[in-house]
């Protein structure tokens, strides 16, 4: 009788499957960042320019952004500046995780509203992501299709 020898790539393919992972989140982030600049309210471009991604327990994909627009006299806005220091929440050693979204203190009126206010939600968050379903499977088809 033959030699039978057993070759485990358990190592292998849980590598391949990080990589696909983080690839695919990735590209999730972007697109999803992408669609929120798309669908956010502008006015100075402050909160716009804010918006970015981060993968769990990584820094953003952006670490400083400024205004860029005029105020509602047509004035240039200068010196609106913001920045992103530290990393995104590391959910668990196995998950990977993509958060997108903006440290601007008046994006959460924007998304959500301010009923005391009279401020009606303008959302760009959310839709970014909930309107891109199909898209977003896309990219995880690809990346998970070039899983070798």
């Amino acid at each position: 009788m033959g030699n039978i020898e057993v070759v485990s790539n358990r190592i292998k393919v849980e590598k391949a499957t990080e990589q696909a992972m983080k690839k695919a989140a990735t590209m999730i982030g972007g697109t999803v960042e992408g669609h929120a600049k798309e669908a956010c309210p502008v006015d100075t471009g402050l909160l716009r320019n804010s918006i970015t991604y981060a993968l769990g327990g990584e820094s953003p994909n952006i670490t400083e952004y400024a205004s860029n627009g005029t105020d509602k006299t047509g004035k240039r806005i200068e010196g609106k500046t913001g920045a992103y220091t530290g990393t995104a929440p590391r959910d668990g050693a196995d998950e990977v995780t993509v958060y997108v979204g903006t440290n601007v203190e008046y994006a959460p009126y924007q998304e959500l509203g301010a009923p005391n206010i009279n401020l009606e939600a303008r959302p760009f968050l959310r839709p970014a992501m909930e309107n891109n379903q199909r898209e977003i499977e896309q990219i995880l088809r690809k990346c998970f299709r070039d899983l070798k």
